[in-house]
């Protein structure tokens, strides 16, 4: 940004300038996320990247300079409005994901609102190159081919199904590994989960409950909704089709004999979501499956006990595991101070700090 200083009049209006541009700034800061800042530009009209060059361009030059490159011409006055009159903040959008590792540590999910922690590890790129595997089994469909299945009443499974809505106040945001649909009826969710353990666990009961809960929100029916975990071992067989193999064996699971009633205690302290969980399960090679019946009354319960936290109604919960912190890897960046043990030293740990001046933590897996 130039500003000329030539006279007293052009002094006064650069020095308003400069307040106007760190105001900007400090705006686009504000917003929180890079995301935010993307959308509040995009609708001020300064902005018409996508958000992906956004974030690459923030990471690299950082927003002081993003805001320089827009503080010309006939964007200032624009700007000017924007200062002055900015759109609220929108509620915090939050993963499914992010819900259900809630029970897992519900600390560490709010460092992660805290901190920027990056982790590389064997485990996270074998998950995602399994997850890409079963991805590309499916065909690519277009929204209004979806539409018409679904009003003619057709049976359908689709993949990285996107799903949103509103619960309690708290936007959620998701995408259902495998959804089978007949019509408007959401009769199948299955999840996949790489792991070398073949248990389930609350974290992966939590995560297809929000998703039902979503789906219903969504307007789909899920009153006969089954859930299906597929944990599938690291280095395990990759058969052909497995995808669709999984979705038509847990139908069979569930259509094996009718699901007795459970019942679903509240309670005020956090649940356990596997208490009383009739759970139907088959073990292969190439995978194992768990199957249980969407209870609308369990994913209340669930899903409402981790809003309470987004909602600001309690502080963040902990594990009572030692094992869980000394693996955890905010534990090992030295940011929780309410650890149980000392890190195990799995990660190797660096810091780096962005144009913006932000700290962010670099921990990349031993091999372990």
């Amino acid at each position: 940004m130039t500003v000329e200083t030539d006279s007293p009049a052009s002094n006064s209006e650069g020095a308003g300038e400069r307040e106007l541009f760190r105001s900007f700034v400090a705006l686009l800061v504000g917003r929180g996320s890079r995301k935010g800042a993307w959308e509040m530009l995009k609708g001020a009209g300064l902005v018409e990247v996508s958000l992906k060059t956004f974030y690459a361009q923030v990471r690299k030059d950082g927003f002081e300079t993003i805001a320089n490159a827009m503080f010309v011409g006939d964007k200032v006055p624009l700007i000017r409005e924007l200062v002055a009159n900015p759109p609220p903040i929108p509620p915090r959008r939050v993963a499914v994901s992010t819900l259900a590792n809630q029970y897992y540590c519900e600390m560490q999910v709010h460092l992660g609102t805290k901190h920027d922690v990056r982790v590389t590890s064997a485990e996270l790129a074998a998950g995602n190159e399994g997850h890409a595997r079963l991805e590309a089994e499916a065909e690519p469909i277009t929204e209004e081919e979806v539409t018409r299945r679904i009003e003619v009443g057709e049976k359908m499974g689709l993949v990285e199904l996107g799903l949103a809505g509103e619960v309690e106040g708290v936007p959620l945001i998701g995408r259902a590994d495998r959804v089978q649909l007949e019509g408007a009826r959401a009769r199948l969710l299955l999840e996949w989960k790489f792991s070398g353990r073949r248990d389930l666990y609350p974290t992966h009961v939590v995560q297809v409950e929000a998703y039902g809960k979503l789906l219903h929100t969504s307007g789909f029916d899920t009153s006969e909704l089954v859930h299906a975990v597929a944990v599938i071992p690291r280095g395990g067989p990759r058969p052909e089709n497995l995808a669709e193999t999984m979705a038509k064996r847990a139908a069979e699971i569930a259509n094996v004999a009718p699901w007795g009633e459970r019942r679903v205690p509240t309670n005020s302290q956090m649940p356990d979501p596997i208490a009383g969980l009739g759970v139907r399960r088959l073990d292969s090679n190439a995978f194992t499956l768990f199957v249980f019946p969407h209870n609308a009354n369990a994913a209340e319960r669930d899903v409402s006990w981790a809003l309470g936290y987004w909602k600001g109604s309690r502080a963040p919960s902990h594990t009572t595991s030692p094992s869980r912190c000394r693996a955890c890897p905010y534990n090992a960046a030295k940011l929780c101070d309410v650890a149980l043990s000392p890190s195990d030293g799995r990660y190797r740990v660096r810091e780096m700090t962005t144009r913006d001046g932000e700290t962010v933590h670099l921990l990349i897996a031993n091999g372990r």
